[in-house]
């Protein structure tokens, strides 16, 4: 994992849009309060065993939060890269995480503590509106998963997470990042039935699969039985 500069992590943060209405000094104070994280692999970033008092910026890297069910099985909610970020719901409502997060390949977090953010708006209250439009739009991104989750067959719900994918430059293929069982747990279903809504869509000449990468033959189609 290469090790961001300064420059590199501040160009970050201003991606985020919680911070990105902060001036050039409130940027260097917030970052000079935060602490910076490098986790390999497998890492737990926070359970709900945990009290919330920060949430995380993903500057590098990739990141699950998920849920376990009684019987052990994983439901991912969210799958996060650079500049998203995970934990402030819970941080601003001074409660447990809801969830478990941990990083998927090597990460650099910046772990924004509570205190810190507090005395920033306490000193500039404008940082509070770009906090709230970043929040509408966390409560826009659940309430698509709980129409994704609840409302729609799986073949709809893995369509809409191909769409969601960037493509390679040049060709209309996604490759998968996560693995089969990573997107079975995401979209709300198990592995076997991910294959089998897999075979579906190939058969339906909507996409073809050839390992991790899915070329999507059909975009028009796929896009219809998302939003079916």
């Amino acid at each position: 994992m290469t090790k961001l500069t300064v420059s590199q992590i501040t160009d970050a943060m201003r991606r985020v849009p919680l911070l990105s209405r902060l001036g050039d000094d409130e940027v260097r104070a917030l970052l000079d309060a935060c602490l910076t994280e490098h986790l390999p692999a497998g890492s737990q970033v926070f359970s709900p065993l945990e009290q919330a008092d920060s949430f995380h910026v993903i500057l590098q890297g990739r990141a699950k939060v998920y849920k376990l069910s009684p019987k052990g099985d994983e439901q991912i909610l969210h799958l996060y890269g650079p500049g998203n970020t995970f934990g402030e719901a819970a941080m601003w409502a001074g409660i447990n995480y809801p969830a478990h997060a941990e990083v998927l390949e090597d990460t650099t977090l910046l772990v924004v503590r509570r205190s810190v953010l507090k005395q920033l708006i306490t000193d500039n209250p404008e940082i509070a509106m770009a906090m709230m439009a970043g929040m509408s739009a966390k409560l826009r991104e659940f309430n698509q998963l709980i129409e994704q989750l609840s409302l729609r067959e799986v073949p709809a719900r893995l369509a809409n997470v191909l769409l969601e994918l960037p493509a390679r430059a040049g060709t209309d293929t996604v490759v998968l990042k996560q693995t089969k069982r990573q997107l079975a747990a995401q979209i709300g279903t198990v592995a076997e039935t991910l294959s089998r809504a897999l075979k579906k869509l190939s058969a339906s000449g909507l996409i073809e699969v050839n390992g991790a990468e899915i070329t999507i033959l059909d975009p028009d189609g796929l896009a219809e039985l998302a939003d079916g």
